[in-house]
């Protein structure tokens, strides 16, 4: 499909540019395609050999086929994942199938309770200084938080959301990351480069939107040794600037960052916390010999949550969904944010246009692929086109055979 003729307008200039561009530093490290259609899942599951079964090998393709895999970087024993990454990568060559590494450092930190465990000297890590390492809901670090919440098609409790920039979050936060982009490097640097393409891109960032995957209810640390069917389920209005219609956190990040340290908080506040620690964690990533072509930042949320993404030596990706995911030309992502980048390349890294026929499919990857720079499209998530019920293998046909048609 054509580019649309009001996208053509919007960024002929610089983004057709930076895709140019994009091209040539691609073509410098690898013979690879042009897209990426990314199909995502847990990082304890093992997807190649289905995805090789339906798509076969996609060396040569235009739009290559690949699994793109979820880690929590705080989730589990750094050994646990090492084994775990280490066998993707194998995966990844023996099937001919790309991978998608995907680096979260936010949502989960269940390993890491010498961090946050503020409150309770009969479980692992407590230590009253890690309300230092955590959010508060005033200025004062003994209005520590204990929990948080979270809804992703349901609201489940969280460990409390951390301080982005409290030193010693920070040091583990690179500590960890150091391990991952290290083992990803020396994979991809192992590889022949007529096979580099198998490294689609690592995404360096969850869906980073302070406040909304990990939010806190007034009075939440009343509710903390309560049965959670008690818990307020009212959730989050994410326009709701700055607190998004909960209780207000971000004073503990705000006043470590040094972008306010007293006062009212703003949406601008918000914007400057989420853009800096975006910032950090783009930081994070230099040194390990990927060109920026390869490395995404990933913002969510609404406004200038979106800024987030776009940074100076990384690629933004956002979020897509339903009738955006159908058409992101007309999205505040692509009309205002990617305006602001400079980068070669940029992704859908959260897409789903929920149930729909093969034509509409193809109408929707089409959309994507046109808008100039889009580099990958990542299905939230793996099972709305495989999913496995009863001992068998429920397969989305429509999505298969459009997958195979655009290809």
């Amino acid at each position: 499909m054509a580019t649309k003729g009001k996208i053509a307008t919007l960024i002929a200039g610089s983004a057709v540019a930076m895709l140019v561009v994009g091209c040539i530093i691609h073509s410098k490290y690898s013979k690879g395609p042009d897209h990426y259609f990314f199909l995502n899942d847990q990082c304890d599951h093992f997807n190649y050999e289905t995805i090789h079964a339906y798509f076969g090998s996609q060396s040569g393709k235009r739009i290559a086929i690949g699994n793109a895999i979820l880690i929590y970087i705080f989730e589990r024993p750094i050994h646990e994942f090492e084994v775990i990454l280490k066998k993707h990568f194998k995966e990844s060559v023996k099937n001919d199938i790309p991978i998608l590494v995907q680096l979260d450092p936010i949502s989960f930190w269940q390993d890491v309770p010498e961090l946050w465990n503020w409150w309770d000297p009969n479980t692992p890590g407590y230590d009253p200084e890690n309300r230092k390492n955590v959010e508060w809901f005033s200025w004062n670090e003994y209005d520590a938080v204990k929990l948080g919440w979270l809804n992703w098609g349901r609201q489940i409790r969280l460990l409390p959301m951390a301080n982005l920039f409290s030193p010693a979050y920070q040091a583990a936060v690179i500590e960890r990351m150091d391990k991952f982009l290290t083992w990803t490097a020396d994979w991809y640097n192992s590889l022949p480069k007529n096979k580099r393409y198998l490294l689609g891109g690592i995404k360096i960032t969850g869906e980073l939107g302070f406040g909304i995957n990990n939010w806190y209810y007034p009075n939440g640390n009343s509710l903390y040794d309560m049965d959670s069917e008690q818990d307020p389920t009212y959730g989050i209005d994410i326009h709701n600037m700055p607190s998004r219609g909960v209780a207000q956190i971000g004073y503990a990040s705000l006043k470590y960052s040094g972008i306010r340290t007293e006062g009212k908080i703003t949406a601008q506040d918000i914007y400057s916390l989420e853009w800096k620690f975006a910032n950090f964690i783009a930081n994070i990533s230099q040194g390990y010999e990927f060109p920026r072509e390869m490395l995404f930042s990933h913002s969510g949320g609404v406004d200038d949550d979106l800024a987030a993404a776009v940074q100076p030596n990384t690629c933004p990706t956002w979020s897509f969904y339903w009738d955006k995911a159908l058409d992101p030309s007309d999205t505040d992502q692509v009309k205002r944010y990617l305006k602001k980048s400079d980068a070669p390349y940029w992704g859908c890294s959260e897409w789903n246009i929920g149930d729909q026929p093969k034509d509409k499919w193809k109408e929707a990857l089409k959309n994507c692929y046109s808008i100039p720079g889009c580099r990958f499209i990542s299905l939230f998530n793996f099972e709305t086109i495989f999913k496995e019920k009863d001992g068998s293998l429920l397969v989305n046909n429509d999505a298969v055979e459009a997958l195979k048609e655009i290809q």
